[in-house]
């Protein structure tokens, strides 16, 4: 999959989420932060990558930082 050239916007949460993946946190620890279940983060994670054009969390925390959105 390669990056789009733009990027969907993200919603307020998923930005929340974002920041928290940029920080190297688990999905457990990013459920502990936000107050919310598991499931929920990983429909998050999942929504980030789709719209960051990538695969891996590790790419969209680079991805983020390039198009300064973190």
């Amino acid at each position: 999959m390669s990056a789009p050239d733009t990027v969907e916007a993200l919603t307020d949460t998923e930005m929340q989420v974002l920041r928290l993946l940029c920080k190297n946190k688990s999905n457990n620890e990013i459920c502990e932060i936000l107050g919310v279940k598991l499931p929920t983060v990983k429909t998050h994670v999942s929504h980030i990558l789709t719209k960051l054009g990538v695969n891996r969390r590790s790419q969209a925390a680079e991805r983020a930082r390039s198009l300064h959105l973190v």
